[in-house]
């Protein structure tokens, strides 16, 4: 019996190093990640952007602080320092930064919180410079947000609300001149537009949704936002279509340095989220965009907060979770933990 299990192990063991040897270059642990918190946990951290030399820029606030204390920090994780306040504006509230490529400065959006005198809460999008602080408006709102620029840093797309069912993609330069409309009053909810290679924009569409009710006996109607869907705009031709549209709910679209991979989260494989924090009912994917292969990275990430970041060499992801009941940005080595996704298992 032993010499033939010897005999068995030998006829195993070159097609196990066979299988080893030719299986898939992306194929991660099978275990779950273990995702490193960016900015140290006295902070409430809601989206964050890297620049080429490592620095964080980051939208949060101290913890225990009053969500309109949300300013914009500045940090540097290989350091012992803490996070710098970078905008301290007194009534106003800082979120959404972007690093220009050439980490010259940020774009980010400020908002004007609602008074007495003003009841209306109203954004723009506003130019910093580094290390400088120097200010400048680029838009004037009354409801713009979701800054993200070109690949050669000139350039700027944007989100402008016109009410919570209708929105406009916009572009801009840098120096807040050449307005111009891409997508003129969609019906919906556009947010978080990202600018990837070959001209192409990735941006959320959540659509108007209307279920009917029943109020004091009689059928009424109710408006609503449905599951959101990843869409891709093209400057070149002006074609504006569905990239990711399925029964899922799709967002956040975040295209790699390279222009290589498309990191979004969606709800699509989760399972059920009895026991899971109900805020984080998303998981992390990453899209090759040149094949079409797709990899799961990780689950329990939330759909709100900011989009996924690449860090500047495209090695690790990072993603905003509720996982320790408190808004924070985790990463990871994405192609450490990626699992392939087969076509149609969602």
């Amino acid at each position: 019996m032993l010499k033939r299990g010897k005999r068995y192990m030998m006829l195993f063991l070159p097609v196990f190093l066979f299988m080893l040897c030719t299986g898939p270059s992306l194929h991660g642990q099978t275990g779950g990640p273990e995702p490193d918190r960016v900015v140290p946990g006295a902070y409430d951290v809601w989206s964050l952007d890297m620049a080429r030399d490592g620095r964080i820029v980051f939208s949060g606030k101290e913890e225990g602080e009053a969500g309109p204390k949300m300013r914009i920090w500045l940090f540097k994780p290989d350091s012992s320092g803490k996070p710098v306040l970078w905008t301290g504006t007194g009534s106003l509230i800082d979120s959404s930064p972007k690093w220009a490529p050439d980490g010259s400065g940020v774009v980010l959006v400020r908002k004007t919180a609602s008074t007495a005198q003003q009841p209306v809460l109203t954004t723009g999008i506003w130019w910093k410079e580094f290390p400088s602080g120097a200010g400048l408006r680029l838009t004037s709102g009354p409801q713009d947000r979701d800054p993200a620029w070109a690949p050669a840093g000139e350039t700027l797309v944007f989100v402008r609300g016109q009410g919570l069912y209708n929105s406009s993609l916009m572009m801009i330069e840098k120096n807040g001149l050449g307005l111009k409309t891409l997508i003129a009053s969609v019906q919906g909810f556009i947010t978080t537009p990202n600018w990837g290679r070959n001209d192409k924009i990735y941006y959320t569409l959540l659509k108007q949704r209307k279920t009917m009710v029943e109020a004091v006996g009689y059928p009424a109607e109710c408006w609503g936002l449905d599951s959101g869907s990843i869409w891709v705009y093209d400057l070149k031709t002006g074609e504006n279509r569905p990239f990711l549209e399925n029964s899922d709910d799709n967002r956040h679209p975040s295209v790699s340095p390279d222009g290589r991979y498309l990191a979004y989260i969606s709800t699509g494989g989760q399972e059920s989220p009895e026991g899971k924090v109900v805020r984080d009912r998303g998981s992390l994917f990453v899209l090759d965009l040149k094949d079409q292969t797709r990899f799961l990275i990780s689950n329990g990430v939330s759909l709100n907060g900011g989009p996924p970041c690449w860090s500047p060499d495209g090695k690790r992801l990072a993603f905003f979770s509720f996982r320790d009941n408190r808004p924070a940005v985790w990463s990871l080595p994405w192609q450490k933990y990626a699992q392939t996704v087969k076509v149609g298992s969602d």
